[in-house]
């Protein structure tokens, strides 16, 4: 086991594996990060694109129940308006009513009362029985006109919905009501609604106005009270719509929709009591995405064969990498040791390791010319990194905010294309998030590339640079110049910004204060800046060293940018007491660049 641990750790620190692993690790990170965006933002589509079908469908469905309703209650007016009926005769009555098959196709009951509202002829109903007492046949009776009675129990003890059709004899007199009875457990109201289907295993339901079920496949569940489900609850609000929802550990896609009954054409229905039923659909999440597993597993299997292959390439060719890898290793330590006069010599390898012989000597040759030209090296650095700020500050501008904004048109344009108010809240975080990041890169931008430091000079600079961290930040700055500013050295003035700048920023991330000073003086023979604020202050090392060990690295930076100009900086602090940042430079340590000697 030993052995085999060694033999691990060594094939863990070798160039090959760390090769391998450098190469593969971003790869499989990515590929994993894209196939998981990608399912998500498919899932995401296929479930939208599902909810608007599904909301559409149940409209529809809606529509085609309502008018079946509207054509049942059409027939029993057209019964209740026969010679049979307004003449009263029971005899003639009750053979009607049993012979009218498509009346008792659409209703479990179909009964003729009194004037009091007692039963006096019926099909499938119990003869004697008294409705009168029951506030919709008052209402059809009041209001001369169809009206649909709440869920109610009749005499037998079971829960009925009936509809009263008011009834004149031939002298207009009020004659009783035409009554047809839905039976909650019976097979007739659920007539128009059974037949509904939603894919391979959905179905369609039906609730009344305070969310109980009146017909459902499941007999079961006739009878309980949905108004706490998320899509009842939404559908009493008068809603219409679809949604996705976690229910007894399945995910089902419910639409919903009102049944407009009293939006027909036609008058019959034109009373109250016929709203606030709605119309539900239920459809298994996975019986949507059952055709679509094959693909997910061919895409399964296609990831793997993306990071395998790639692997297995890559562990046969790094052999021809790491053997001359091993040769230039001796010949390194010895340049490493001090002797820069040595070459190294590859023979062997692919063209990138020659490619390296002849950088690495060339690097050689430059080791001993900066020996002797620090200076000179030091000031070009500096306007290289100068120059690539100005780069980075021109493709935040141009490009990623640019982008920004286009996003955020985008999602403002994802806002108006939904109605679900989930998803269009989660939009306004999303925009939000865009445009607090669109205005970080432009304060980033900004604090990139000062350009105002070569049209107004340094002490102006400080100053606007002092108001508009005042503004931005909970503290206050006071910019003070002492002495007369005269002309320095372009990468001296640079120098000395960032070092104001480097400074408030730390400030601003670690002081806690409230008021800053910043002084520049210019003396005869030296400049002088100075930052103090009266924050938490912290125990100030007497070495800088301990900077870089305790990972304040914008202190460190101070002391480095300091010392390029052959000057030095005091960093002095106390816990309670504020920090004092000063950097002092000679003048007579600036050396100017080649080509300023030269004029």
């Amino acid at each position: 086991m030993r052995k085999l641990g060694r033999a691990f750790r060594k094939l863990r620190s070798s160039f090959r594996f760390q090769l391998m692993l450098a190469t593969a690790a971003p790869v499989i990170f990515f590929l994993t990060i894209l196939t998981l965006v990608a399912l998500y933002g498919f899932t995401r589509m296929t479930q939208t694109l599902v909810e608007q079908r599904d909301a559409e469908l149940v409209q529809l469905a809606a529509q085609q129940v309502a008018d079946y309703w509207a054509d049942s209650v059409l027939l029993l007016t057209q019964v209740a308006s026969t010679n049979e009926v307004r003449r009263g005769s029971l005899s003639s009555i009750q053979k009607l009513l049993i012979a009218n098959k498509a009346l008792l196709q659409r209703f479990d009951e179909i009964s003729m009362t009194d004037p009091q509202g007692m039963i006096i002829a019926s099909a499938g109903g119990k003869l004697g029985d008294q409705l009168g007492q029951y506030p919709f046949f008052e209402r059809a009776r009041r209001l001369r006109r169809p009206v649909c009675s709440r869920l109610y129990e009749n005499s037998l003890g079971r829960q009925v919905i009936s509809v009263a059709i008011p009834v004149y004899d031939i002298w207009g007199r009020f004659a009783g009501c035409l009554i047809g009875t839905w039976d909650l457990h019976g097979d007739r109201l659920g007539l128009s609604v059974a037949n509904i289907r939603v894919g391979q295993r959905g179905f369609a339901y039906l609730v009344n106005e305070s969310g109980i079920i009146l017909y459902h496949p499941d007999p079961e569940l006739i009878g309980a009270d949905a108004s706490r489900h998320p899509a009842v609850a939404a559908l009493l609000q008068g809603k219409t719509g679809a949604q996705t929802i976690r229910t007894q550990g399945q995910t089902v896609v419910v639409g919903y929709a009102p049944i407009p009954l009293r939006r027909l054409s036609s008058s019959l229905l034109a009373d109250e009591s016929w709203e606030g039923w709605g119309l539900l659909t239920s459809e298994l999440w996975d019986d949507i995405i059952a055709p679509l597993q094959p693909y997910a597993r061919s895409m399964l299997v296609l990831l793997i064969l993306v990071v395998i292959i790639p692997l297995a390439i890559l562990a046969i060719t790094s052999r021809s990498i790491v053997a001359p890898l091993q040769s230039l290793l001796t010949q390194v330590e010895r340049v490493a040791s001090g002797e820069f006069d040595t070459q190294v010599s590859i023979n062997s390898g692919p063209s990138e390791m020659r490619d390296l012989e002849l950088a690495f000597n060339t690097m050689v040759k430059q080791l001993r010319k900066y020996r002797d030209d620090i200076q000179n090296y030091v000031v070009s650095i500096l306007n290289s990194q100068e120059e690539e700020r100005k780069r980075i500050a021109r493709e935040l501008h141009d490009e990623t905010a640019q982008a920004l904004i286009v996003l955020g048109r985008q999602i403002e344009m994802a806002q108006e294309l939904t109605n679900d108010p989930t998803l269009i809240s989660e939009l306004e975080k999303l925009r939000d998030m865009v445009d607090a990041t669109l205005q970080g890169v432009r304060r980033f931008t900004r604090d990139l590339r000062p350009p105002l430091l070569e049209e107004l000079g340094l002490p102006r600079t400080l100053e606007i640079l002092g108001s508009r961290t005042a503004r931005e930040e909970p503290f206050t700055v006071d910019v003070r110049i002492v002495g007369e500013p005269y002309q320095l050295m372009p990468e001296l003035e640079l120098g000395l910004f960032r070092l104001a700048q480097e400074s408030l920023s730390n400030v601003r991330r670690h002081a806690q204060a409230t008021h800053v000073d910043l002084t520049l003086t210019y003396a005869k023979d030296r400049v002088v800046l100075e930052i103090v604020d009266n924050g938490i202050g912290f125990n100030a090392p007497q070495d800088p060293a301990e900077l870089m060990r305790s990972g304040r690295l914008g202190l460190m930076g101070i002391y480095e940018r300091a010392r390029l100009f052959g000057g030095k900086a005091e960093i002095l602090s106390e816990p309670g007491k504020g920090t004092i940042v000063r950097v002092i430079v000679p003048l007579s340590a600036i050396v100017l660049p080649t080509d300023a000697q030269r004029t």
